[in-house]
């Protein structure tokens, strides 16, 4: 998978909370990241729905890059079976599940773009069995777990994908006095399924509270609030499927309403609610001010507060890539159908399904793999794919770091990859660090960084000290350390009164702070 920084971050994030879980659980929310500010988790996602697959691998292990790898790979597969799972069930067609999960694995989005440099975001497996669960008027208590795991995965941006097509099912069917008990069923579901996110809630609250400017202290830009056309497709967003996936959509829509008083129960069930998903999960991804030919169009979230924390708004379209995929499935049964007709001999049924099939994947792995959409054509994708090498550190500095002490600070610190990078290496020893990256900054970090990067000059030594507690320094020097020369002259000499050389690896060199 991809190395950025925001990779950095999730793997970091989850490494600290499987290593708080079985070591420290009350010091879960008060990460070892810009020290010293508490909560300093929740300043950016933590994604406990990834959890459950990070933590056993980790905690085995010791080996985040592994286990970071692992959780992102596993969920990509898992949605897509869970995907053929669900589409199987509603037609009967194994085929047609295999086309829905082929539909969610040509999305180039999914390992291309967001999820990779984002793993929390490949937590999608819950999302068809909730859709499936759904489905139903009279609801699964299997629900409530589900639905708080996927939620768990991102609060931002998944939470409301997950929530907003659930909250427009229960609303119809409160308003049908038949289905009035169900949609009351569903409701109080997914009130209980909100209680596991009240602290995850608490502490994004708490950082709220600490951070008066909180809007405004955020290492990435806000995009402008306003789209043009294309919104939703060619986008390279959750709900950007290829084009052919839309054309069997097309297709096997018009051939399912040509039958639809003769479907099986199941299958006009399926189509009704991978439709509403769909439709639900591609409004939620339109910006809140829409251009189009100079007319100007603000939608009902406009007004939320919450659209302020929002950046770029097509990650909540992940409901809306479930309900592309599974319709993708259900029109291809309908397709099936068509060349299933008793007209056609029993014994060529099968494999004029199978090649309808071959003939809609190789239309899709061409948009996919080559860039051959006909409506969004795109650049070919790389033969192989680009991978980073997360390595192991290997350090004999790492003995002295993991020895109970203060705080480290790790220099450079003049950008967010590096502020990443520390981040990542603290994993192997888990010292108070004053360095940190996050979606947002908390109060008095870029003060603490502007003296960082004048050290070694003794005020802002002291200073630094005197505010954190510093004990620790750990330059590398060959990581374009603007004041290598000065570090590296100042461990020749050993160090001075107020900061000596500890001990040193080539050129990453440990000093030590005068109390």
């Amino acid at each position: 998978m991809g190395w950025t920084f925001d990779a950095r971050f999730a793997t970091w994030a989850l490494a600290w909370e499987s290593h708080a879980l079985v070591t420290a659980p009350t010091r879960l929310a008060h990460a070892n990241i810009f020290h010293p500010t508490p909560y300093s988790l929740f300043y950016g996602p933590p994604g406990f729905g990834a959890l459950p697959y990070f933590a056993p691998v980790f905690l085995a292990t010791g080996n985040p890059a592994l286990a970071i790898n692992v959780t992102f790979l596993l969920s990509v597969a898992l949605t897509a079976w869970a995907l053929h799972v669900v589409v199987r069930r509603w037609t009967g067609f194994n085929v047609a599940g295999f086309v829905a999960a082929c539909t969610f694995l040509s999305n180039r989005w999914l390992l291309w773009t967001m999820p990779p440099s984002a793993p929390q975001y490949s937590i999608l497996q819950y999302f068809p069995l909730i859709i499936l669960l759904a489905s139903r008027v009279r609801v699964s208590a299997w629900l409530v777990p589900l639905v708080a795991f996927q939620s768990l995965a991102e609060l931002l941006y998944i939470a409301p994908a997950v929530y907003t097509p659930l909250a427009v099912l229960a609303l119809a069917r409160l308003i049908r006095r038949d289905t009035r008990s169900g949609g009351r069923r569903l409701v109080g579901f997914l009130g209980l399924a909100l209680l596991p996110l009240v602290p995850v809630a608490a502490g994004f609250l708490a950082v709220r509270g600490l951070t008066p400017h909180l809007d405004s202290q955020s290492p990435h830009a806000f995009p402008a609030d306003v789209a043009r056309p294309p919104l939703l497709f060619g986008v390279l967003g959750p709900t950007d499927v290829p084009t052919p996936a839309l054309a069997v959509i097309l297709l096997g829509g018009l051939a399912f309403l040509l039958r639809r008083r003769a479907a099986e129960p199941g299958v006009r069930t399926g189509w009704a609610h991978a439709a509403l998903w769909a439709a639900v999960g591609l409004y939620i991804a339109l910006p809140p001010r829409v251009m189009l030919h100079g007319w100007s169009l603000r939608l009902p979230q406009w007004w939320l507060p919450i659209t302020r924390y929002w950046r770029p708004i097509e990650r909540l379209g992940s409901a809306g890539l479930m309900g592309l995929s599974l319709l993708t499935g259900l029109a291809f049964a309908e397709c099936a159908r068509l060349v299933s007709r008793p007209a056609v001999p029993a014994r060529l049924r099968p494999l004029a399904r199978s090649a309808l099939a071959a003939l809609l994947l190789g239309a899709l792995y061409a948009a996919y793999q080559l860039g051959r959409d006909p409506i969004f054509p795109r650049p070919p994708l790389p033969a192989s794919y680009p991978l980073g090498v997360p390595l192991m550190p290997t350090s004999p500095l790492l003995a002295i770091l993991r020895r109970p002490g203060g705080p480290l600070l790790e220099l450079p610190a003049d950008n967010i990859m590096q502020g990443a990078q520390a981040m990542y290496g603290s994993i192997f020893h888990w010292r108070p660090l004053l360095n940190g990256y996050a979606s947002y900054w908390p109060e008095g970090f870029p003060e603490r960084m502007a003296l960082a990067r004048r050290l070694p000059d003794a005020d802002a030594l002291a200073t630094l000290r005197a505010e954190t507690g510093l004990e620790l320094i750990l330059v590398h020097a060959n990581w374009g350390e603007p004041r290598r020369a000065v570090w590296l002259e100042l461990a020749a000499r050993g160090g001075r009164e107020d900061v000596r050389l500890l001990a040193r690896d080539g050129s990453d060199l440990l000093f030590i702070v005068a109390p």
